[in-house]
């Protein structure tokens, strides 16, 4: 593939204008098509950021040859159809989190990219954060890890099952991708606590206790879901141990604390303006996908990436419902 890649952002909400912001810093990717369900959306993106042409008809993308790749930011009820028929047509594919509702749709995905042979990158953007970089580098094999993922109270279509799947699967799986990467070991055993706690009216689960045991015998705790505002932890909270150092991440990951290292404390002011101006990897990770696709290599957060969060999440919500531990088992 040549450089510059020419993308088309399916869907123009909140989430695809983030994901332009920053692909504005990545000169590989050129985004000349822009597709939203209301023509407004994909209208006003196209004028703020550049492009050929915008349209509410996918097809008008699937029928261009020009069109190397798809970014697809949209309603996660729609990730399997839009991510499926990317792949039928040859587009590369780059996903929002999470992959699916379902880990059968997840599964669906996987074998279409498969199948037609492109690639599929999933946007958790915090494997490219600075700080959780550092992190992994000083403490390489965790014996425990602690995640958390709360978002002040959500509203709209993300708390829905039927359209977004919840504060957990929706935000959630952040935490739960991101305590996989950090020990590098497959999940094997998920058991949890939870329930509709801030959305009764809802039904869903929206706010969960996990607790996770790995392949190599190291474990994870999580906890996610929408129940305030974390003012010292943050939303986005992790912690690491090895049994002889400690690596607290906070202040949605722009800030670490060590203990038992040679670092006491590190905050993205002070690293150089590459990585300061990036904390939460939202430029790392499209800079990563453009190099994938142009030095033909594997995504470095792949299919199963994405298959793996969405059913970790799909168990403890199995776990709440059953009452009994769940078996991964991917």
């Amino acid at each position: 593939m040549t450089d510059p890649i020419n993308m088309a952002l399916i869907g123009c909400g909140g989430m695809g204008r983030s994901h332009m912001r920053r692909a504005r810093d990545v000169p590989e990717l050129n985004f000349a098509a822009y597709v939203d369900a209301l023509e407004e959306a994909a209208a006003g993106a196209c004028r703020e950021f550049g492009g050929r042409y915008h349209t509410t008809d996918v097809e008008t993308v699937w029928d261009d040859d020009e069109i190397d790749a798809v970014l697809i930011a949209t309603h996660h009820d729609s990730h399997t159809p839009f991510a499926t028929q990317a792949a039928a047509v040859g587009k590369h594919i780059f996903l929002e989190k999470p992959m699916a509702l379902t880990i059968e749709e997840c599964l669906e995905i996987e074998e279409a990219v498969a199948k037609a042979g492109v690639k599929l990158m999933m946007g958790f953007k915090f494997r490219f954060a600075p700080l959780v970089a550092k992190v992994k580098e000083v403490i390489r094999k965790p014996l425990v890890t602690v995640g958390q993922s709360l978002h002040p109270n959500m509203k709209g279509w993300a708390i829905t099952p039927e359209r977004g799947g919840g504060p957990v699967l929706s935000n959630g799986c952040h935490a739960f991708d991101l305590v996989y990467w950090l020990n590098e070991s497959e999940p094997v055993r998920i058991s949890a606590a939870g329930g509709a706690l801030t959305h009764p009216e809802i039904g869903l689960v929206d706010n969960a206790a996990v607790s996770v045991q790995f392949e190599n015998g190291s474990i994870a705790s999580i906890i996610a879901g929408d129940s305030g505002d974390a003012r010292y932890t943050s939303k986005f909270f992790f912690e690491v141990l090895d049994g002889q150092r400690t690596a607290t991440l906070h202040d949605r990951c722009h800030k670490v604390t060590f203990g038992g290292c040679e670092l006491d404390s590190l905050s993205v002011e002070e690293l150089p303006p590459s990585a300061s101006s990036d904390p939460e990897g939202t430029r790392g990770e499209l800079e990563a996908w453009a190099r994938c696709l142009l030095d033909d290599t594997e995504p470095p957060i792949g299919p199963r990436d994405g298959t793996r969060a969405t059913a970790m999440v799909l168990k403890a919500f199995e776990a709440i419902r059953s009452g009994k531990t769940q078996e991964l088992g991917l």
